[in-house]
Order: C-alpha cells, then structure tokens, then sequence
C-alpha cells in the first residue's frame, strides 16, 4: 500500500523538477507541460515505485495523440487505486497543459516519490524496453 501525500511538500521549482525526471527516467524534457501531455512519465514512475500497479508494456511512451494520453492517464489511475491511493488525476488540466495545474501535479507526485520509494535500483530506460519518452535528445547541433 501506498503512503498518500495530500499536498506537495517540496519546494523545487519546475527545472529542479525536470532535472530529477529526466535523470531518474532517462528522458530529456525541457517544459513541464511536455511530461503531462501523455502521463507516460508518472506510468513509468509507478512501475518504479509499485511493480506490477501497471502492465508498462500497454503504456504509450510516444504518445501524440490525446486519445493515447487518455489511455495512459487511465492506466495511471487503475495503478493509484492498485496501490489504495485516494484522490483523482487533474486529467483535463493536465491535457490542456495548463502549466500551473502541471507543475503542481508534478510537485505532488515527487512528494509522492519521495514519500513511497524504497531506493530500489531501477534502470529506466531497460524498464521500457529503451523505447523512447518525450523530446529526442538534444544533439548538440545548432
């Protein structure tokens, strides 16, 4: 079972936070709003955190289209009550990218992290079968 955060208690700011995305998950996001688009990020940090709360093969790591978010934000809210997490995902805000109503989202969930993680080792990117999540990489080219 889960340990819930009712609201977020850290205090990083939104570049604080993607840094800790894109090092723990192994992914180059650059906005906020880009994590929130699909929900493949917080799939991914629930199998992390909860393994087996979701099958992260049906996750849709490129996902461009909003049916496909849908999709993942409702594996994401099967995992929650998997794991007796209470409360509802923001699911429109978070497909609008309101930028506000992401940050906190993501504000909660490293709260959450924080709050439920074991320091289990886990290596993202062998996790998803090195399917890729969010941005490319950055080349280095301008």
């Amino acid at each position: 079972m889960s340990v819930n955060v009712q609201s977020p208690v850290t205090e990083l700011n939104g570049n604080e936070l993607l840094a800790w995305l894109n090092i723990s998950l192994q992914t180059h996001f650059t906005k906020v709003e880009q994590i929130c688009t699909g929900a493949a990020a917080f799939c991914q940090l629930m199998d992390w955190l909860f393994p087996g709360s979701l099958v992260l093969d049906a996750v849709r790591c490129q996902s461009t289209e909003k049916l496909d978010a849908v999709y993942n934000y409702r594996l994401l809210q099967t995992a929650f009550k998997k794991v007796g997490l209470t409360g509802n995902v923001p699911v429109e805000a978070l497909l609008n990218m309101d930028v506000p109503a992401c940050l906190k989202f993501l504000q909660w969930f490293k709260s959450f992290f924080d709050r439920n993680t074991t320091g289990r080792q886990y290596d993202a990117l062998k996790a998803r079968k090195g399917r890729s999540m969010g941005p490319p990489a950055p080349t280095g080219i301008d």
